[in-house]
């Protein structure tokens, strides 16, 4: 924005005469402003409303146009300790008979508790580097033999070395690998050499690299020889690109044993350690384990778990517990080994001391036939039936079950089911038409829209009660409301012909089962007659569930239809489907012109921006004007300024 300089001359306020002189036509910028307001708020009113009118939708009117939703039938046991029934829209009413024979159960194995057992056991780990090289043994416990054998380091040259003796007492003698590392660290050359023992190899790391200012890398590489360790190498020094230090490893096994008692079992131990051999196999279902000589018992439960059983190891106890994934007899296991000792080590035979549970298949009767099945659950029949407990005797050798007590179940109809149904989609029906006859009946009231400048002298508790009174009354007579409301009030006044159990026809409306619209000041609100909720009708007779008790069967006709004769949930259903269909003013799944409010609303932005162009340019030319006149005003002074001057009177 350009700075001005007015008034210079003349000593008239022009800044505030050309907002003065401009000021008309910023009233109108606000006036588009208050109606791009309007239309937002009207959009987020319709949001609001659009919102409930696709939940009601979805779920009130998509339930009143289901056959299941009139056809749910319910289940009683006479005994739920031992049969749970659920009953589908396709089980049979009347009396039905179920006996539990036997349940179905999972196969379960705990092993022995291997910690006390008493047994001690070797292991050998990897050296430390203050173990002593005539202390140390390989893997089986022989000696290392390293006492006498010699290494050789030197530079990259060769023109410098040292020859160390692994176990020696002369100068270069070293007994251990902290010793190594002191002579290498003394010496001027191989400082940046050390020596470390990492899973039993003997491993010499260069240390050497680094980088100047310049970034340029430097370091020292190491010639290593010895041919007792099968050492004959150049050590460089450079990382590689992962960062690691360039390493060298020698051909050793260097341990140190170590003894633990069972106590100590954790599920960290190694397999070996506990004497399983290196190369047995366990299986389960046709799958294997192999061990090796770093499976620890944590590999070996992790790997039973990939076989179709859950296995762990409760250190605490020190017994494992295995566990088929799934009850019946399809899923029962057993474990084997090819050495059977290894099973004894493991608390998992019986020998030593393991219990197993053996799976087992769920047997019932329904009405006097038997059924079996992996699952204490059954499909049969349109039921559903959860076996809980046995309702007899049942010896498995013989098949004979005694003493059986079969547990009885009544299937019906389920009219206090449906019946509420119906009563929440009243209910549902009656707050949705209650809000959109107050939005379509609301009064404007003289409030409009704040302009920015007038927001600036109201506090925002002001301006909140202000745009709340001016929001009041924007769906007033709005046409697509009223439509909704018509269309919906129509179609739930429509008769339907239906046709009940004797096969005698009839047209039945909502009115027919006692669903009535109240007094005229509720707007076609509906009342269910007889309901105990409903407090101005609760003391008439409930059609309704007269006739869920006495023809249910025509409740499924009313509401959801056929092909030929459309019932009124699917009248509603595809109605409001309609109305809500995608097209040029409104993007679908919406009842309100949304496309179109937002093209308007781009309008008043596009005439907002042309307005302020035109104000701009208004101002400009009112400021040029101004400057001409002053500037005419400056030359008229220095006329008379030189006028005086002549005269002598200056």
């Amino acid at each position: 924005m350009s700075m001005r300089m007015t008034g210079l001359v003349s000593g008239m306020d022009t800044e505030s005469m050309v907002k003065e002189l401009v000021q008309a036509s910023s009233a109108k910028v606000d006036n588009i402003k208050k109606e791009k307001q309007l239309l937002q708020w009207k959009k987020e009113a319709w949001q609001g409303l659009n919102t409930k009118l696709y939940d009601f939708f979805k779920t009130e009117v998509s339930n009143m146009r289901l056959p299941s939703s009139f056809k749910s039938k319910v289940a009683k046991s006479s005994d739920e300790s031992k049969v749970s029934i659920k009953a589908g829209s396709g089980a049979p009413n009347g009396a039905h008979s179920v006996s539990v024979k036997q349940l179905a159960s999972s196969a379960y194995l705990t092993g022995a508790n291997i910690k006390k057992n008493g047994g001690t056991y070797d292991t050998y780990s990897s050296a430390g580097s203050s173990v002593n090289f005539a202390d140390m043994l390989d893997s089986d416990g022989n000696t290392s033999d390293l006492v006498g054998k010699t290494i050789t380091v030197s530079n990259a040259d060769n023109t410098k070395s040292i020859t160390f003796e692994l176990g020696g007492t002369g100068d270069n003698g070293v007994a251990n690998i902290d010793e190594l590392n002191k002579k290498l660290s003394e010496s001027e050359d191989f400082a940046k050499l050390s020596a470390g023992i990492e899973d039993g190899k003997l491993v010499f790391t260069n240390n050497s690299e680094k980088k100047d200012k310049d970034g340029v890398i430097t370091g020292s590489a190491y010639n290593i020889k010895s041919a007792d360790l099968g050492l004959d190498a150049k050590l460089d020094y450079s990382k590689d690109d992962a960062g690691n230090k360039p390493t060298l490893s020698a051909n050793t096994d260097l341990r140190v044993k170590s003894t633990f008692s069972s106590a100590d079992i954790t599920s960290g131990t190694k397999l070996a350690d506990i004497g399983i051999a290196v190369g047995t196999s366990f299986s389960i279902k046709g799958k294997d384990f192999v061990v090796d000589k770093d499976s620890k018992i944590s590999d070996f439960t992790d790997a039973l778990s990939k076989m179709g059983v859950t296995a762990n190891f409760d250190a605490n106890q020190g017994r494992f517990y295995i566990n088929a994934s799934s009850t019946g007899a399809e899923y029962d296991f057993d474990i084997t080994s090819s050495d059977s000792n290894a099973l004894d080590i493991l608390g998992l035979s019986r020998a030593a001391g393991a219990t197993k549970i053996d799976a087992q298949d769920a047997i019932i009767e329904y009405n006097g036939v038997e059924y079996t099945g992996n699952s204490n659950t059954f499909e049969l029949n349109g039921l559903t039936i959860t076996a809980k407990g046995v309702t007899g005797t049942y010896d498995k050798t013989t098949g004979v079950f005694t003493n059986n007590t079969a547990v009885n179940v009544e299937v019906g109809a389920d009219t206090e089911g449906v019946y509420n149904t119906i009563k929440n989609f009243v209910k549902k029906y009656n707050e949705l038409i209650d809000e959109m006859n107050t939005l379509y009946n609301e009064k404007k009231p003289e409030y409009e829209p704040l302009t920015d400048e007038e927001k600036t002298k109201l506090s925002d508790n002001q301006i909140e009660q202000w745009e709340k009174k001016a929001k009041t009354g924007l769906l007033r007579r709005d046409d697509t409301i009223n439509n909704l409301l018509s269309s919906m009030r129509e179609i739930l006044n429509k008769g339907i012909k239906v046709t009940d159990k004797d096969g005698n026809e009839a047209t039945y409306t909502l009115a027919s089962l006692g669903i009535v619209t109240g007094d005229y000041s509720e707007k076609g609100k509906l009342h269910i007659l007889g309901d105990k909720d409903d407090p101005l009708y609760a003391s008439e007779e409930n059609k309704l569930m007269n006739t869920l008790n006495e023809k249910p069967e025509i409740l499924s006709q009313i509401f959801v239809g056929d092909k030929d004769n459309v019932g009124i949930g699917q009248s509603l259903y595809s109605s409001l489907s309609k109305a809500m269909a995608r097209n040029e003013a409104s993007h679908s799944l919406t009842f309100y012109n949304d496309i179109t409010m937002d093209n308007e609303i781009k309008e008043k932005d596009s005439e907002v921006d042309k307005m302020n162009e035109k104000l701009s340019k208004l101002e400009d030319k009112y400021y040029e004007q101004f400057a001409a006149m002053e500037k005419a005003m400056a030359k008229l002074q220095q006329q008379q300024s030189y006028l005086s001057s002549l005269m002598g009177t200056a």
